[in-house]
Order: C-alpha cells, then sequence, then structure tokens
C-alpha cells in the first residue's frame, strides 16, 4: 500500500468577509433590468480582453473547495510518471491533479520554501515545462502558489493562483484566488467585468460573467450572467456570449 503523508492540522476558523462599501446607483447609471436567457453561438460577440489580477473572491463572489492532492510519498505505478527532475536532497510527494478538465502529474517538493513540479503538457515528462512553481511561504501548508496552465483549445497558457490547505475532509484542497477583470463603456460610462473560477475547476466558461452595472462593488443576482444572460444597462441590452476557459476573453452582444 503506497504511503501517503499525514497532516496535521490546528483547527482554526477562517474569515472569508469580502467587505464592499456600497457606493448606490451612481448618477447616469440606470440600475440593472435582467433579462431571460437566450441562447447564442459561443464564438458570436465581440471580444473583450480580459486582465488577470492575483486576488481571490472579487465583488464578494462565493467559492467552492477544490480537491488539489493525496501527498502520496512515493509515485504509484498507474500514474505515468516517465520523467522526474533531478534529486534535490528534499522530501518530494506524487500526485494526479485535475484541473480545468485534465489530470496533471505533479511533484510536492517539501524544500523552504516549498516548490512544485506541475506537468503542463500531460506527457509524464516532469523536467519539459514551465517552472518548478515556488510557493510564496516557507511552510508547507497552507501556503499560496501560482501554476501555469495550458489551454489547448485556445493555444494559450494562462496563471492560476490557489491557496493551498491541509483539509479534515483529508488530503490537501485549494481555494482560487484569482480572477480576470475587464471594463465595459456604455454611453461613456465604464462598468467592471469580472471572471471568477467560484466552482475551483480551472474553467471559467462555466462560471458567471459579472456585471457591476449599479457600481456598488458587490456581484448582484441581476449582474451575474451565464451565456445566453442578458441584463439591459443604461438602456442597452447586453448579452453574454461566452468567457473563454482561460479566462482570458469575455464575449459579448450589444
Amino acid at each position: 500500500m503506497r504511503k501517503r503523508a499525514v497532516i496535521t492540522l490546528a483547527l482554526c476558523s477562517m474569515l472569508f468577509a469580502a467587505v464592499g462599501c456600497s457606493k448606490g446607483t451612481e448618477r447616469g447609471k440606470q440600475p440593472p433590468v435582467k433579462e431571460p436567457a437566450a441562447m447564442v453561438p459561443a464564438a458570436d460577440g465581440t471580444p473583450i480582453e480580459l486582465l488577470y489580477v492575483p486576488e481571490g473572491f472579487p465583488l464578494g463572489l462565493s467559492v467552492s473547495q477544490g480537491f488539489a492532492l493525496h501527498l502520496f510519498e512515493t509515485p504509484g505505478g498507474s500514474q505515468g510518471f516517465k520523467t522526474l527532475p533531478p534529486d534535490s536532497g528534499h522530501k518530494r510527494y506524487y500526485d494526479e491533479f485535475t484541473i480545468a478538465g485534465h489530470s496533471h502529474l505533479l511533484i510536492t517538493e517539501e524544500s523552504t520554501p516549498p516548490r512544485f513540479y506541475f506537468d503542463e503538457n500531460r506527457n509524464g515528462d516532469l523536467t519539459d515545462d514551465r517552472g518548478p512553481f515556488t510557493a510564496e511561504k516557507e511552510g508547507l501548508l497552507p501556503n499560496n502558489v501560482t501554476i501555469q496552465i495550458r489551454y489547448d483549445a485556445e493555444k494559450v497558457v494562462a496563471p492560476y493562483r490557489m491557496w493551498l490547505f491541509g483539509s479534515p475532509m483529508g488530503g490537501v484542497r485549494f481555494y482560487p484566488v484569482c480572477h480576470w477583470r475587464g471594463e465595459l463603456t456604455i454611453n461613456g460610462s465604464s462598468y467592471p467585468l469580472v471572471a471568477f473560477d467560484g466552482n475551483a475547476d480551472g474553467d471559467y466558461s462555466n462560471d458567471p460573467l459579472v456585471i457591476d452595472a449599479n457600481g456598488n462593488g458587490r456581484a448582484d443576482d441581476g449582474e451575474q450572467l451565464r451565456p445566453g444572460g442578458q441584463i439591459t444597462i443604461d438602456g442597452e441590452l447586453v448579452k453574454l456570449a461566452a468567457v473563454s476557459p482561460s479566462g482570458l476573453t469575455a464575449r459579448l452582444l450589444r
């Protein structure tokens, strides 16, 4: 039986409070009106490029835990490790990490700070990828680390920052602590656009795009659009066609 690292947890309360100061409805910005969803082809719409922000929980959005690692002390025969990085003398753990719809091999190295070898191209060779990625703190857990995820259909590689922590439910889990942000301009006024991986699967296309239409710094129900969803802002109808899985692009119909 493969050995799994034992994680000792000091139980502590974690408060995720995203505090947004209510600004009310700004002059010239009419309250949003949510319209019934209508199906639209994903390729339609004008693309708007979004910028990466290494911060989590934007606009008070909620998030689910994602499962990250078991921390196995030896590689499993079925995992598919083919080529390993040269031995550094530090303890290592071997896992498969599923993110953005694919299973990736991952080595966690208990150095100071920890380092993560991520099989970006999923070929079993842990020496021909970007990285290793260095965590932000010295201890293994809890910690933040940013990896680079390849999105084959888009032919792009995008950053993804996570907060890793040991869980009473077992293994290592994570919250995404990053998002993508842009702006929509209507009648001379700008409205923030936010894409956040609230279901913690590395795919932004199945999460709502938020348009902060009333300018209150919060993601109100009527402002969270899924593909086909639409909203009226300052008299103009805006419909979401799609958000790319990487989060780099949102397509809107106006």
